[in-house]
């Protein structure tokens, strides 16, 4: 079962924005009289090397972010970043609002803690449905109030 992640605009605002600068801008440069080119685009290399990526990673990240239960994993996309999760290491969830980077476009976000010590965030569209299918396959996973009539 798929679970895409929540957006939030700022997020939205902050990757379009990222790849735009990244793709666009270093053309708009290109063809402006040299007094007006920094001397960061003139250099071709940069432009494949250095933007290129950064640009089309943020496009990756944010139309492959998602979450999805598979044999008893979960497995988390994010753009070119995989992380797979035994659903029987899982130990608790939580909701959070904690603003550090996860694999999560959202701010609306739940914290898991599995294994010994591993923490990761994710913010599935919908949280619910998302904790009820993994509490299906380990139900000794414990849930804070919020999320406690899961």
């Amino acid at each position: 079962m798929y679970f895409p992640s929540k957006r939030d605009l700022w997020m939205t605002i902050l990757l379009g924005l990222c790849s735009l600068v990244s793709i666009v801008t270093p053309f708009f440069f290109q063809d402006r009289g040299a007094w007006m080119t920094p001397q960061f685009f003139k250099e071709e290399w940069i432009k494949m090397v250095i933007l290129f990526p950064i640009g089309f990673s943020c496009i990756w990240i944010w139309f492959k972010t998602g979450y999805k239960i598979e044999n008893n994993i979960l497995k988390i996309k994010y753009g070119p970043f995989k992380r797979d999760i035994k659903i029987d290491d899982i130990q608790s969830i939580r909701e959070t609002k904690n603003p550090f980077t996860a694999p999560a476009l959202s701010m609306d976000r739940i914290e898991i803690n599995y294994a010994k010590f591993n923490t990761i965030e994710i913010s599935p569209k919908n949280k619910i449905e998302l904790v009820s299918q993994l509490k299906k396959q380990n139900s000794n996973i414990k849930t804070d109030n919020k999320l406690q009539n899961i």
